[in-house]
């Protein structure tokens, strides 16, 4: 181990990396877990397998299996109007007639622009929380926009616009279908059942705000890191009233986007069981059909420099990461960190990196070389393919 510890420095040497935490699965359970660096380097807190990172786009799976199990029970399909579901219409300004369907959100093809930061920043900021999605998606409404739409027709493949909004939709959605709040219900029919422990769309359920990682941004004018969220200082931030909010009226509060805290040995276990069928040990999340679904990919194409060439349902596919193998999951890029979790779903072994502190650079790969060099460095250590 001590070998690949070395090479594991070496490459957060060459990046710089802050912070890192790993895992590795095969035969769909986790083989290795651990941490490297600083979770936070003014505290001197090191990273462990147990820190908490804000996982960024990651959470989009999560929200997307939340969709998923409300679909098993019969309360929506992938192929329905969103519109019916969350009682106000939701339609392009440039192609009114057009239904915009779950599986169009769940595959960046519903048109939607990401214009809609102000929307969220107060959303997060009211206490108790009080504005409304509707006030974002109707015209006429606070923070609507028409460039909220872009021009492509819904459905339209080649319309493909990631959209961090429809995951703000799409936690509306389970919020309205399950009439519970969207970080509690994951919590009760996610986290819980997958003895997730320390993971949580709100901040206020983590136990140890010690164990969380401050996120640093690197700042090339200044050569330095400087901080980009998640500075806690051990101390929870104001707790938010939500005795007055009614479920289905606005997930952006919980940030479904992005805003997932989870440790990596957590996230393992949420990898396991999309790589076993939807089940981990007894625990049984999702249907195997309704996995197999969401792994599949629904749509094809070149976008982002061909970052995005297959998708499934919120499910990032990609040959690009460890070429010559296909691997399902996503990635995340925000506030400094860098996220990836995949897995080979036929071999059923997959990996998880966490970094809370990195130079940003590309070569000649569509990763970032510090996610590229991680990988080939746990691929070789434990997985011999």
């Amino acid at each position: 181990m001590n070998s690949l510890d070395e090479q594991i420095q070496q490459v957060m040497d060459k990046h710089r990396i802050v912070g890192l935490a790993a895992s590795v699965m095969r035969e769909g359970k986790q083989i290795w877990s651990a941490g490297y660096g600083w979770a936070n380097v003014d505290r001197r807190i090191p990273v462990t397998s147990q820190t908490i990172f804000r996982i960024a786009s990651i959470s989009k799976t999560v929200v997307a299996t939340a969709v998923m199990q409300l679909v098993e029970q019969g309360l929506c399909g992938i192929d329905q109007d969103v519109s019916e579901i969350l009682g106000i219409p939701v339609r392009s300004s440039k192609y009114p007639e057009t239904p915009i369907t779950l599986r169009m959100i769940m595959t960046h093809t519903s048109g939607l622009q990401d214009e809609y930061v102000r929307f969220v920043v107060d959303s997060r900021s009211e206490n108790p929380p009080k504005i409304r999605l509707a006030d974002l998606l109707l015209p006429g409404g606070t923070y609507y926009t028409d460039s909220l739409w872009g021009d492509g027709r819904p459905g339209d493949p080649d319309g493909f616009e990631y959209s961090n909004l429809g995951a703000v939709m799409l936690a509306t959605v389970v919020e309205r279908l399950s009439n519970e709040r969207f970080d509690e219900y994951c919590k009760k029919h996610l986290f819980e059942p997958l003895q997730m422990n320390d993971t949580s769309f709100n901040i206020g359920d983590l136990k140890d705000m010690d164990s969380v990682a401050v996120l640093y941004e690197y700042s090339e004018a200044n050569d330095e890191f400087i901080v980009g969220t998640d500075d806690f200082r051990g101390k929870k931030p104001e707790a938010i009233d939500y005795s007055g909010y009614v479920p289905g009226t606005n997930g952006a509060l919980f940030s479904p986007q992005g805003g997932l805290r989870t440790s990596v040995d957590n996230l393992t276990r949420f990898m396991e069981a999309h790589s076993n069928g939807g089940k981990l040990n007894d625990v049984q999340i999702l249907k195997p059909e309704s996995v197999d679904l969401m792994h599949a990919p629904h749509w094809s194409g070149h976008r982002q420099e061909g970052f995005f060439r297959n998708c499934g349902l919120q499910f990032q596919i990609t040959d690009d990461l460890l070429p010559g193998h296909r691997l399902i999951g996503h990635s995340g890029d925000a506030y400094g960190l860098l996220s990836d979790m995949y897995f080979h779903k036929q071999e059923k072994w997959g990996f998880i990196l966490l970094m809370n502190g990195v130079i940003q650079s590309k070569g000649q790969g569509i990763y970032f070389e510090a996610e590229e060099e991680l990988a080939q460095v746990l691929k070789t250590a434990f997985l011999r393919l």
